[in-house]
């Protein structure tokens, strides 16, 4: 059964940072703006996407008149996308999904991350990483949000996006039809594999070479370049096949734009010492300005035509979740991801 009780884009359902809290929570009734199932959605959720919403417009430029009404525009879906993520993560319990060593992943890919970009300041365990995100804002509303997007993100792989089908002929029309689309400046494309060195143990920067060298003799005798890094590479990349995207001229250091600009497409450097640990750079694909070649952009168009394709059977799937269980809104909110055809009131 479902009631007036809603994905905004694809990104939403599976990036949102949204909270969902047992019925049970011993809350002010007064609190409660939508019931899900056996879970119930609080006004300080919806407040807290509200502010997020915001901060990111302001963020993006925008102030006066325009802010305001770019937000009163936005938020009139957030209370649909806290439900729909409720009810897919509702769903993924119910089909046995857990995140729990993806949470410890994520929380590793973070720690090592931090350690790259700050080698004076290592983090040296997940639970010294827990401490300083404590600092910053409460652990277990972070360590929800991380379960929320995988646990959502795995019954929209299971249960939806196995029903887009994209072909080459797909593709290549869409790329004609868009070419303007692909238009870039001069750069250059580039993936990596990289390991860091932890000053604090002395014996690192010993095992960190060897393993490095290892990764290049793997890619010295022919080995995929994207298969090592997966295996090898200790960037949060890695699981893209070390994939580090697109720079224009000028936006990579100095250092590293010498060493790549004597490289031709399909080549990679030797291995290079960095203040964090060593890395190797594979050019992807280099740019001189103009169109991108279809072939290079192969990726892209396959994410536009996949996004424009799954939103309308991520949006079926979400009505037949309301129409099996049972959403109920406070009067005064609206679920806009409701469907039209029960004669709903609120």
């Amino acid at each position: 059964m479902v009631r007036q009780l809603g994905l905004s884009a694809l990104a939403v359902i599976i990036i949102s940072i949204l909270v969902v809290h047992d019925v049970q929570a011993q809350r002010p009734l007064e609190e409660i703006i939508a019931r899900v199932n056996n879970e119930i959605i609080l006004k300080s959720d919806f407040e807290a996407k509200r502010k997020a919403l915001r901060d990111e417009l302001v963020q993006q430029g925008l102030q006066g008149p325009q802010l305001e009404q770019a937000v009163q525009s936005g938020s009139k879906d957030l209370l649909r996308d806290l439900i729909d993520t409720s009810l897919l993560v509702q769903q993924a319990k119910d089909m046995g999904i857990s995140s729990d060593i993806e949470l410890i992943r994520q929380k590793e890919r973070m720690r090592v991350q931090h350690n790259q970009q700050n080698p004076n300041n290592q983090i040296n365990t997940i639970e010294d990483l827990d401490s300083a995100i404590s600092q910053q804002m409460n652990l277990d509303d972070f360590n929800q949000s991380i379960r929320s997007r995988y646990l959502t993100n795995q019954v929209l792989q299971r249960e939806v996006y196995g029903r887009v089908i994209i072909t080459t002929e797909d593709r290549r029309s869409f790329y004609d039809a868009h070419k303007k689309d692909f238009e870039r400046p001069e750069g250059i494309r580039l993936r990596e594999i990289s390991v860091n060195i932890d000053p604090k143990v002395p014996t690192d920067p010993e095992t960190k070479r060897k393993k490095i060298d290892e990764a290049y003799a793997a890619v010295k005798k022919g080995d995929s370049f994207a298969e090592v890094a997966q295996k090898f590479s200790e960037s949060e990349n890695a699981p893209g096949g070390g994939d580090m995207g697109f720079f224009e001229k000028g936006q990579l250091s100095k250092e590293l734009e010498a060493v790549v600009a004597k490289l031709n497409k399909g080549q990679f450097t030797d291995v290079i010492k960095t203040s964090f640990g060593f890395m190797i750079l594979k050019v992807e694909d280099k740019h001189s300005g103009g169109v991108q070649p279809y072939e290079s952009v192969l990726d892209e168009v396959d994410n536009a035509l996949f996004n424009e394709r799954a939103m309308p059977k991520i949006r079926e799937y979400l009505t037949k979740l309301r129409e099996a269980g049972f959403v109920e809104v406070r009067e005064g909110y609206v679920d806009t991801g409701a469907p039209v055809t029960k004669g709903m009131k609120n």
